[in-house]
């Protein structure tokens, strides 16, 4: 795909009608517009999103690429096809919940035009924070650290942050969803990335404001692994690379076991991680799966 712009800022939305004018307004105010595109993927939604989107591209005052899709397939199929659609070398990927801080996107433009021939960086990462100015996270830095997806814990970055990617690097960890489910968490790939030697330059600086909705899937987690087993499964079996001690690794296969039952896919066992303790463990992870069926029967 041709560079036609220096950053692609994706939204991914279902039925956000209510909040993506936010956004808009936030990203009308950014410096530099002609620089940048805003890619929104519609999953489907039911809502006047494409109405709305559409006026907004009449108006032309901001360069919109629209794709609606005709089924809902969840985020991590929507970034699948961002990585194809993007008329950019970057992907900063902002959810239809939340708005940009004032000056954002051109200082990671910025940042991004010094780490574009650096091999070992994947891209830059901006802080969050709340409407009320509190900070998500807490960096125990100044201005910016080169850092894994796996090392945020030791620079106070355990929190939600937002990241503009390369989309070189991207296309090499493509996001596996499947068949019945839409949603993978996105740690799978960010830390497949880690593992491949790729760092993020993390700034100290606040890029995005969030407001979580109650029916987003920050708050739905619960829900979400319901729905989704097969992804948790595979959350759980890479954190099974990466786990501290062995505590860690214990309850991660326990989990791993008993998403696999519950997403009816217990042949997917023999790609664990750790064979030998997902077999010792497994009488524990068919008493999580059970209890777990219990669960979810009284939620309904």
């Amino acid at each position: 795909m041709t560079s036609q712009f220096s950053l692609t800022v994706f939204t991914p939305t279902y039925n956000r009608a209510h909040t993506l004018p936010r956004l808009y307004k936030s990203l009308l105010e950014q410096a530099g517009r002609e620089k940048f595109e805003w890619l929104i993927i519609d999953d489907c939604s039911q809502d006047n999103t494409s109405e709305l989107v559409n006026e907004w591209i009449t108006a032309k005052r901001l360069n919109i690429h629209y794709i609606k899709l005709d089924k809902n397939g969840g985020k991590p199929r929507a970034i699948n096809i961002a990585v194809e659609k993007a008329c950019s070398p970057y992907l900063f990927i902002v959810d239809s919940d939340d708005f940009l801080v004032s000056g954002i996107i051109p200082r990671l433009i910025s940042e991004l035009d010094k780490i574009a021939h650096d091999d070992t960086i994947s891209g830059v990462g901006v802080m969050r924070q709340y409407p009320d100015g509190k900070c998500f996270a807490k960096p125990m830095f100044r201005d910016y650290i080169d850092a894994t997806n796996l090392q945020r814990p030791y620079y106070g970055l355990d929190a939600d942050c937002n990241e503009a990617y390369k989309i070189s690097v991207l296309r090499q960890f493509p996001f596996k969803v499947w068949e019945g489910e839409i949603f993978t968490p996105e740690a799978t790939e960010l830390n497949a990335m880690a593992a491949a030697g790729y760092k993020i330059r993390w700034l100290a600086t606040p890029g995005v404001i969030s407001e979580y909705q109650e029916d987003g899937l920050t708050k739905g987690s619960w829900n979400l692994q319901k729905k989704n087993p097969m992804g948790y499964a595979m959350l759980f079996n890479s954190n099974l690379l990466y786990a501290a001690d062995l505590r860690q690794r214990i309850y991660a296969t326990i989990q791993f076991t008993a998403q696999c039952l519950l997403g009816k896919h217990p042949e997917y066992l023999r790609k664990s991680n750790a064979k030998f303790l997902t077999l010792i463990t497994l009488p524990a992870g068919i008493l999580v799966y059970a209890r777990r069926l219990w669960q979810y029967r009284r939620m309904r």
